[in-house]
């Protein structure tokens, strides 16, 4: 059986960074950072996520050098040849998994060296390894991993493509199934099988809002009635990656005031699309976007957020209504979703999201659905 290639990992890229931040040794141990340097299975979202399933038993760490080079231990009964990783030890318990990736880093030799760690790793691996290598310098080094993963490669586009196809089309088919007394059962339902069979190995989110429901906490029983408005938030995830799409939908008419707030929330994108570029200062990407909202005469406020997105729906944050503006500029082949919302006179969200590829020139558009409330 022929080892799989790398899908973003990438080792020159990997060992500048680690050369340059000074770290010797960078623990992989959050099922993102795995997956992306192995490739193994271990999302809670997969054909059979049974690494995930049994991580507290059997977890999968993954150590990447100061030359690009990895380590990996995992579950002894499963196929570590689906993993381009060549230096692997299987294990059989959560002591044996620390046990071996510390024999690994000893024979690399930093056992007295810098070592980055994820601030999310489980407590029992810090504490070991702490113990283990008292003379090494333990590190938090979860931007490293961004600036690892924020760039993405032609095979993570692909799948960030077909995932946003699949979203697109779930939201579709959510919209055609909208009809008086629809519940929200209903449309989890149709949404979940959608995604699935149109190649998805599952939902990361299915966010949706009937009139003024909770749309973070659907399943309540709410039915469908004319005149309301939906939300469809829908993110699959295919081979590994996410996506994040949104849209409204109306049963019967749009109302004439929540159509201009839409119209001008459409307009803050256009403008965030036509700033965004390599090397721009989201500073000045938020700065457009609000005189955007405000020439059109607009005096209430706009909540704008444009993230990242990958192995997780909001991988980074570049603007956030709530966190503030990143000093990060953009970069190119970063895949993100730009979003702006308003609150209507019915007292919930209107809004739209799409998600767009950083390229040299600028934005390119992912996303098919048309930027529009659809009417039933």
């Amino acid at each position: 059986m022929n080892r799989p290639k790398p899908i973003g990992f990438d080792k020159e890229r990997a060992s500048r960074l680690l050369e340059e931040r000074g770290v010797d040794a960078l623990i992989a141990s959050s099922p993102e950072n795995v997956f992306y340097t192995c490739g193994l299975a271990v999302r809670a979202v997969e054909n059979n996520p049974i690494l995930y399933a049994l991580s507290n038993q059997y977890p999968t760490i993954v150590a990447v050098y100061r030359d690009g080079s990895e380590s990996m231990v995992t579950w002894a009964l499963y196929n570590a040849a689906l993993s381009w990783v060549e230096e692997v030890q299987g294990i059989l318990n959560p002591e044996q998994a620390i046990d071996a990736i510390a024999s690994f880093i000893k024979k690399h030799g930093y056992e007295k060296g810098v070592i980055g760690i994820e601030s999310l790793m489980p407590y029992y691996q810090y504490d070991k390894l702490r113990k283990t290598f008292p003379d090494a310098k333990f590190r938090v080094s979860d931007d490293l991993f961004l600036d690892m993963r924020l760039s993405k490669s032609e095979e993570e586009i692909s799948r960030i493509r077909e995932s946003t196809r699949i979203a697109e089309k779930t939201i579709q088919v959510l919209i055609e199934n909208i009809a008086e007394g629809v519940s929200d059962f209903d449309f989890l339902k149709i949404a979940k099988t959608t995604a699935i069979e149109e190649g998805a190995a599952g939902v990361d989110h299915v966010t949706l809002a009937i009139g003024n429901s909770d749309p973070e906490a659907p399943g309540t029983g709410v039915k469908m009635k004319r005149g309301d408005i939906t939300r469809f938030d829908i993110g699959a995830i295919y081979k590994g990656y996410n996506s994040d799409v949104s849209r409204h939908a109306v049963l019967g008419e749009v109302p004439p005031d929540i159509q201009e707030s839409f119209d001008a929330i459409v307009e803050v994108q256009k403008a965030c699309v036509k700033a965004i570029r390599p090397g721009a200062d989201p500073k000045e990407v938020n700065k457009l976007a609000l005189e955007t909202w405000q020439a059109q005469r607009r005096k209430d406020p706009v909540f704008i957020t444009i993230h990242s997105v990958g192995l997780q729906t909001e991988e980074f944050h570049w603007l956030d209504v709530l966190k503030g503006t990143s000093e990060r500029k953009f970069v190119k082949n970063a895949v993100l979703d730009i979003e702006a919302w308003n609150l209507h006179s019915k007292g919930g969200l209107i809004g739209n999201e799409d998600t767009y590829l950083v390229t040299d020139s600028g934005c390119e558009r992912i996303s098919k659905l048309d930027m529009k409330i659809f009417t039933v």
